[in-house]
């Protein structure tokens, strides 16, 4: 006799469950939801001098048009991850902008046996966020790397200056 309430118990809470099962019309999820930025193109030199100010180069759009912010995030070898960086968008630039982004480094010598990677995404209003792409960068004694044609508009255009502050991981772990 249990196993009967049981079983009926289980059956109508089945039943129950599947009455409210819903087919979802992903344009209305989209519309609803928007769609998320999209970094469409980016650029930034992998090896700079010690005491350069690093620019990243971007070309992003959001076709809903509410882009929020930039977030950075700074990963040493050796080291981790540095605090994220944020800037934000206003205006126009909500829904497509070219510009860079600059980040100071030090002319600390022992940098160049250290090796970064800056992670870059976009994020909008309503929660949605871009894919997340990462560049290499390391320091050398090398001449300032020229902007190709196709980044001379976004050269035009600095969207804000990352805070970071890069430290040799010789220098964090108090290495001679």
């Amino acid at each position: 006799m249990r196993m009967r309430i049981f079983f009926a118990l289980v059956l109508t809470v089945l039943i129950y469950s599947c009455s409210e099962l819903k087919i979802q019309d992903y344009d209305q999820v989209f519309q609803d939801k928007g769609q998320p930025p999209v970094i469409v193109g980016y650029y930034a030199p992998e090896v700079i001098r010690p005491g350069t100010t690093w620019k990243i180069y971007l070309r992003i759009e959001d076709k809903d048009g509410d882009m929020e912010y930039i977030g950075t995030s700074l990963l040493q070898e050796g080291f981790g991850y540095y605090a994220t960086d944020y800037i934000r968008l206003k205006g126009k630039d909500r829904k497509e902008v070219a510009g860079y982004v600059s980040l100071r480094t030090p002319t600390d010598v022992k940098l160049t046996s250290d090796k970064l990677s800056m992670e870059i995404l976009v994020r909008d209003r309503q929660g949605n966020q871009s894919e997340t792409v990462q560049l290499p960068l390391t320091f050398a004694y090398v001449e300032q790397a020229e902007i190709s044609p196709e980044w001379q508009v976004s050269a035009k255009r600095r969207l804000g200056v990352l805070v970071t502050r890069i430290r040799s991981t010789e220098s964090m772990t108090g290495g001679s």
